[in-house]
């Protein structure tokens, strides 16, 4: 069964970089936001392979690796891919395996753009987000 628009809305919530958006900006990303599936034992991104799109695990699990090694096993809420949707060129640094069947959402790379220059003020949100969620990362 497919998520409708509130449904989406709430997942994106859930999601520590975009949860700090106004929801009218988590709303827009929503609209744009597309399901995938992926059976167990399926590659989601594959390590130096260009990625086209941010995904956010519904449900499901994941299993992250860096050259062989585990890395993460995100949950559900948890994002894969965020540099993807700034940064176009650089081939990720890591495989995103599903560890059982895994329900996720995917922004894709030119909606968010198109929707980008759409939305100044979007823009500005998101990258404060990114700012406060590189911070919380480098511990500053």
């Amino acid at each position: 069964m497919e998520l409708n628009l509130v449904e989406k809305v709430i997942a994106l919530e859930g999601v520590d970089m975009l949860g700090t958006l106004d929801p009218e900006h988590i709303a827009s990303i929503a609209m744009i936001a597309t399901e995938a599936r992926y059976p167990g034992g399926a590659m989601i991104i594959e390590e130096t392979k260009p990625v086209d799109a941010l995904y956010v695990i519904l449900d499901g699990s994941v299993e992250v690796t860096h050259q062989g090694r585990l890395m993460d096993e995100p949950k559900r809420g948890a994002f894969l891919g965020l540099w993807t949707l700034l940064d176009e060129n650089d081939p990720i640094a890591f495989t995103a395996k599903a560890v059982e069947d895994t329900h996720l959402l995917r922004i894709g790379r030119n909606e968010f753009y198109d929707l980008l220059s759409d939305d100044s003020q979007l823009i500005w949100a998101v990258f404060s987000a990114v700012v406060k969620r590189t911070r919380k990362l480098v511990g500053v």
